[in-house]
């Protein structure tokens, strides 16, 4: 092979890596993350995985999303922590992307949607700095 070659193959894979390391993050959460401040890029998505139980009408939502910061990706995905009885609770998990920097919080609530005038049952909130 080639000086040219070489140095050529060297910059290509220069260009790869660097290109591997710029890509947009995925940053998850979880309970324990409640009323903290997480930092992510402009692009990079943010996991949220809560306790829940969707048979019982319970589901967890954004509530007042910041639509100029965050879009949600996709439906909530429910996995059960008992695949094999019906009923089971298991993580919900909600994915947002984030769209342009600045600082919003994101907030979801458990409720079930159709009820008006009901306090959630519960409330997930965290602030993003989108860098």
């Amino acid at each position: 092979m080639s000086n040219k070659n070489l140095i050529l193959f060297a910059l290509i894979a220069v260009l790869i890596l660097a290109t591997a390391c710029s890509s947009p993050q995925s940053t998850t959460l979880t309970t324990a993350n409640n009323g903290n401040q997480v930092e992510v890029k402009v692009g990079g998505q943010i996991i949220i995985k809560l306790d829940g139980n969707p048979s019982t009408g319970y589901t967890w939502e954004a509530k007042d999303l910041n639509a100029t910061m965050f879009t949600q990706v996709g439906d909530p995905v429910f996995d059960s922590s008992n695949p094999g009885l019906v009923g089971s609770g298991g993580t919900l998990t909600l994915t947002f992307k984030t769209l342009k920097a600045g600082t919003s919080p994101l907030t979801l609530v458990y409720h079930r949607p159709w009820e008006t005038g009901v306090d959630p049952t519960n409330t997930f909130t965290v602030t993003v700095k989108v860098k």
